[in-house]
């Protein structure tokens, strides 16, 4: 059949003064009653492949997709010869040749490419440039009906088509344009010219389970292809397969109808350090199963809203399982100078039943526990410790102890060493130097002062003595005779004193000298005058001693016949003499002068000696003398010679 239509530009706008022949070439089946067949439309212009395109699209279906040889070969014999060929729907897409309308790829099996061909322009005459539009020759001389890849942007005869399917043509398939009709390819569960008919499932295959039911969903006619059956169980089962049963193409249901089952929960195990005592009404672990949990003492339920759980309908249980959990005492602060050790175990530092053990820092000694143990009611079994320095006792305090150490008195860590002295009157009993060891003991005892003091001194008879402490030097007051005591002595009237005026009691002890004596006041020795006799009222010549002096015959005493001797040592006068008398001295004289017989002398020898005996016999102490002892008569030197 010839149809003749107005002419299409490129651009799209109409044109009113020329008219274009288009040849529509119907299968000789299709009756043009019909109206449904596969039309082929070419333009009378030529343009490049994007704008036939668009012309195409605008005027008809799309550009040409060729779909098997016969339908080539057809174009081939039924399309006028153009020198510029026809452009068809395939393009280059991301390196790929594909079929613009259907946005499929180009199959091997679909090619139909002239011999060379596709080459992208390599023996053309636009090296570089890609040909990535394809071109069919038709009525060509040579491989007529190929396909040639070439330059979009060239000009060429638009060849489109227009489709034969329509909406209505098949009711459950797809439409395919075949040359000058088309067919109906049937989805899957369906059948007849058009699709329209759908397969059916027995449906006495489907039973409702025990404790269950069953309800279907029919797309398309009951019991027919894609039926959906959902079963559902009561409360507390649940179905052994939970997909929905389908009719399928080969009419039969798509799995067996499954059965309810009574619906287990996870299988709880006991706690740890705890016990779980379950009730199951209607199996182990099931539906309205309940398990109540408790746990062992100093260990607490943790992890759960309760302790008691039941299995839910859902197949879950109400809450998560709880577990046993040992108490916690309050963690340990940082004590100073503490060394705590409460295992390996961080997670358990802390819990029932753990015990921690304290020691303390070098130079430091433990006051306290050495170890807690946490209780059951989540406290520490015992007051915490604490360290404190080892230090030895301070010196400070001791009685006059002067010490000097190493280190502050408060503060007398192991090491540190003291020296010791005394205040001034005191000496030190114990060692000088003491150090203070690890264990907070010194290593000699402090020594103590003891109060100097010296001896009670012998004092002599008629030795006075007078002490007084010193002032600037401490003693106690029940020490008679402490260090720096000054002892001064005097002696009775009468007697003189003999040795140090005073002594001083002075380190380590001792008087700085004896004690004095005293010793009676006496005078000069006296001696008999000569040719005279003394006569005394004691042996020694002391204080308040009386002589008497008298002469020999014929001699006269000169001076005082009785001298005393006074508390100063002194007499009371000058030693008398004795005189010769004026006839005694005449016989010496011609005694002498004529040279007296040996007898003459011996007789006034005898003479002189009798008459001092008869004197002494004759002498008589004064009646105011205080002397009271015997007199002792002191002899002349004449006296010793007989």
């Amino acid at each position: 059949m010839l149809f003749y239509f107005r002419s299409v530009h490129p651009c799209g706008c109409q044109s009113s003064t020329s008219w274009i022949s288009l040849t529509l070439l119907c299968s000789m089946l299709c009756m043009w009653t019909r109206g449904d067949c596969w039309s082929y439309y070419y333009s009378d212009t030529t343009m490049n492949w994007q704008k036939a395109r668009d012309w195409c699209q605008k005027h008809y279906t799309d550009m040409v997709a060729i779909q098997n040889q016969e339908e080539i070969q057809h174009l081939n014999s039924w399309l006028p010869k153009k020198d510029t060929y026809y452009w068809i729907g395939i393009r280059k897409v991301n390196e790929i040749w594909t079929w613009v309308g259907t946005n499929k790829a180009l199959t091997a099996e679909a090619t139909n490419w002239a011999q060379g061909e596709p080459n992208n322009g390599k023996n053309g005459y636009y090296p570089g440039e890609n040909e990535d539009c394809v071109e069919m020759y038709v009525q060509r001389a040579r491989q007529a009906g190929k396909w040639n890849d070439e330059r979009c942007e060239k000009n060429k005869t638009a060849l489109c088509y227009t489709a034969a399917c329509k909406n209505d043509s098949c009711h459950h398939g797809e439409c395919v344009e075949t040359i000058n009709s088309h067919k109906c390819v049937c989805f899957e569960g369906f059948y007849g010219e058009k699709c329209e008919q759908a397969i059916t499932c027995n449906k006495e295959e489907l039973t409702a389970p025990d404790k269950g039911s069953v309800n279907c969903t029919h797309m398309y006619g009951d019991f027919s292809y894609n039926t959906s059956c959902e079963y559902s169980c009561e409360k507390g089962y649940q179905l052994s397969m939970s997909r929905p049963l389908r009719c399928t193409p080969p009419k039969k249901w798509s799995e067996q109808p499954p059965s309810c089952e009574l619906i287990q929960c996870q299988e709880l195990p006991p706690p740890e350090k705890g016990s779980m005592k379950c009730s199951d009404p209607l199996g182990p672990s099931s539906y309205q199963s309940t398990c109540v949990f408790s746990c062992d003492e100093g260990h607490v339920l943790i992890g759960s809203s309760s302790n008691t759980l039941q299995c839910e309908a859902s197949g879950s249980w109400n809450a998560s399982q709880p577990f046993c959990v040992a108490v916690q005492c309050p963690a340990l602060q940082d004590l100073e100078n503490v060394v705590i050790s409460c295992g390996d175990h961080a997670e358990m530092m802390f819990s029932y039943g753990n015990t921690c053990s304290f020691s303390c820092a070098p130079g430091y000694r433990l006051v306290g526990p050495s170890g807690v143990t946490c209780t059951s009611a989540a406290e520490w079994s015992e007051r915490m410790p604490h360290c404190e320095a080892i230090t030895c006792r301070s010196p400070e305090g001791e009685a006059h102890l002067i010490s000097q150490c190493s280190r502050s008195l408060n503060d007398l860590r192991p090491d540190s060493t003291c020296s010791f002295s005394c205040e001034t009157g005191f000496e030190l009993q114990g060692a000088h130097t003491t150090q203070c060891s690890e264990d907070g003991q010194w290593s000699a005892a402090i020594p103590a002062c003891k109060e100097i003091r010296c001896p009670a001194p012998q004092i002599s008879t008629g030795v006075q003595i007078s002490c007084n402490p010193s002032l600037s030097i401490p003693f106690s007051t029940g020490t008679p005779y402490p260090f720096g005591m000054v002892c001064t002595f005097s002696c009775d009237e009468g007697y003189e004193l003999q040795g140090a005026l005073n002594m001083e009691c002075a380190h380590p002890g001792q008087w700085t000298s004896t004690p004095p004596t005293c010793t009676v006041v006496t005078c000069p020795l006296l001696e008999a005058p000569e040719n005279g006799h003394i006569n005394c009222s004691n042996h020694e010549p002391g204080n308040s001693v009386q002589c008497s002096f008298i002469c020999n015959d014929d001699y006269v005493l000169d001076g005082h016949e009785l001298l005393t001797c006074d508390r100063n040592g002194n007499w009371t006068g000058e030693r008398p003499s004795c005189q010769a008398s004026p006839s005694q001295s005449i016989v010496v004289a011609s005694s002498v002068a004529g040279g007296a017989t040996l007898l003459s002398s011996l007789s006034l020898a005898l003479w002189i000696l009798k008459r001092l005996k008869r004197k002494a016999t004759k002498f008589e102490l004064n009646s105011s003398s205080d002397i009271d002892a015997p007199a002792e008569v002191y002899k002349s030197s004449t006296d010793s010679l007989i």
